[in-house]
């Protein structure tokens, strides 16, 4: 047989191509590069990862066939179930293939990479991802998908409830922090993150046919006929941890005899029982051998080698200011986290330099008190603090805002002038104040005080205290005839930082 029964397997990291990048504001993205090339080093990680299974999986195939035809009567319900997982399991992944090649497409067009997908030049792209996806519906048929072929695979081990809790969690579709699966996967990533995120669902595809393969070939109880051949297999609970993080895998013997336990060595030391552990402590790839001791029917030792190998990402946290990327005094700046794999609800952030409020899931306002601020994301990962990653920002005073002269015309809309002419009967009965603000297509909004502004006409001016017009502007403005240039100076403002500014005249021909 290719396998045991009853292996338990925690739940490899949900989601390592799942990155919640809830990344700015208009155009606030603050990506960098070397986080790109994070999702580019794990998309290759786990292409390696896909190739390895995909052999062993060919071996199991083999295996499947050379039973049947020793025992067709025995083994042919099993292998006939094991040809709709194949098919199904080809369906799936070429579906996802062709899904990262249409993406890429969109995304880079006629140098698109159509044969592997994985070189792409737009990687940062927030627009087409979401667009193919959740615009064109794409998203949801792939969603429809992944649970039919979860949903058959969990059919197809029914018993074995352990495999059914690991296939739920692989295959999740459910909503993720209060949005859709779609929404969370898709929506406002980069191309390189999605990318990423398929290369994930395609290398548990083919996981999870060697799991369900391995299973019916179990339930042929053919093994019981095949003692004499053994295989080494490496289990894994994931290929892929973060630094300071344990790589964890289990060691077994395929048909073994649950009278007699093997011996396993690693490096030249033997085992207790078949857990082996190691504390990740280098970025790269890693890989490591040993072999497996186990006496025959005749009492003679045999010797059966493995290697395997795993992958260890450096830790990288993704910080973005959902407004500008520089931060303002006295202003409630936005700032959003996430990491890569790790969910949100186990991250915090240190700052130096300001103060820091959570507002929601990953969110937060800073305040700055310096010249410049340190964010400094902290992930909880298994039990460990751990530095995600750094990013410092350069502290601005707020930009003077724009003045304007706003009225209701007769038909009750609000009319806005900084340069231009109003009719004098219109402007004074719609009520007209002056106010000031960076406009609707501004990157940031704050909100600003008049306190105080005089308009001028001729050599004579008028005062008014706050933001109305005061009865003697308004009584000298209903007496202007065509024609004459109204000017509202000296206006002052205060805004979210406290400061008094001085801001520009507005001129007006009152017609």
């Amino acid at each position: 047989m290719g396998g045991t029964k009853n292996c338990p397997e925690t739940p490899r990291q949900r989601m390592i191509g799942m990155m919640y990048l809830v990344l700015i504001a208009l155009l606030a993205l603050n990506v960098s590069s070397e986080i790109l090339n994070g999702f580019k080093m794990v998309d290759d990680s786990l292409h390696t990862s896909t190739l390895s299974i995909d052999e062993q999986n060919r071996r199991l195939y083999q295996e499947f066939h050379a039973m049947y035809a020793e025992n067709p009567q025995k083994v042919g319900e099993w292998l006939d179930k094991a040809k709709i997982v194949q098919r199904e399991a080809d369906e799936l992944f070429n579906y996802i293939h062709q899904f990262k090649v249409d993406i890429l497409k969109l995304a880079d067009k006629d140098i698109a990479d159509t044969i592997e997908a994985r070189n792409i030049h737009k990687r940062e792209d927030l627009n087409v991802p979401s667009y193919y996806a959740l615009h064109e519906g794409n998203g949801t048929k792939l969603k429809e998908k992944i649970e039919h072929f979860r949903d058959l695979m969990i059919s197809l081990v029914n018993g074995n409830h352990g495999d059914h809790e690991v296939f739920q969690n692989v295959f999740y579709t459910g909503n993720i922090n209060n949005k859709s699966w779609e929404i969370a996967t898709f929506d406002n990533m980069p191309v390189s993150a999605v990318i990423t995120i398929l290369t994930k669902y395609q290398n548990d595809v083919r996981n999870t046919e060697s799991k369900v393969i391995q299973h019916l070939k179990e339930s042929t109880d053919e093994g019981d006929a095949r003692v004499n051949k053994f295989d080494a297999f490496v289990v894994a609970e994931s290929n892929y941890v973060m630094e300071g993080q344990e790589y964890r895998a289990k060691i077994l013997l395929a048909a073994v005899d649950t009278t007699k336990a093997p011996n396993i060595y690693i490096n030249g030391s033997k085992l207790a029982g078949n857990n082996y552990v190691t504390t990740a402590s280098r970025v790269g790839e890693h890989s490591y051998s040993g072999y497996i001791e186990f006496p025959n029917n005749l009492g003679q030792i045999q010797k059966f080698n493995f290697t395997s190998k795993y992958n260890v990402g450096k830790p990288a946290a993704i910080i973005s200011n959902d407004d500008l990327n520089i931060l303002y005094r006295g202003f409630d700046n936005n700032i959003s986290i996430s990491a890569p794999g790790i969910p949100t609800e186990n991250l915090r952030i240190d700052v130096k330099g300001g103060t820091a409020t959570q507002k929601g899931s990953g969110k937060y306002i800073i305040k700055p008190t310096a010249n410049s601020v340190e964010v400094t994301v902290i992930g909880n990962i298994s039990g460990r603090q751990i530095n995600m990653g750094s990013n410092t920002y350069r502290v601005r005073q707020l930009p003077d805002p724009k003045p304007y002269a706003i009225y209701k015309d007769n038909n009750g809309n609000i009319r806005s002038v900084f340069d231009g002419s109003v009719h004098g009967p219109t402007f004074v009965a719609g009520n007209p104040t002056v106010t000031a603000g960076y406009g609707e297509d501004a990157l940031i909004q704050a909100n600003f005080t008049v306190k105080s502004f005089a308009i001028r006409i001729g050599r004579r001016t008028y005062n008014s205290n706050g933001p109305n017009f005061s009865a003697e502007q308004i009584a000298v403005i209903n007496n202007l005839p065509s024609g004459t240039p109204l000017i509202i100076q000296r206006i002052m403002a205060v805004g979210p930082d406290g400061l008094d500014r001085n801001l520009s005249a507005v001129a007006i021909e009152v017609l």
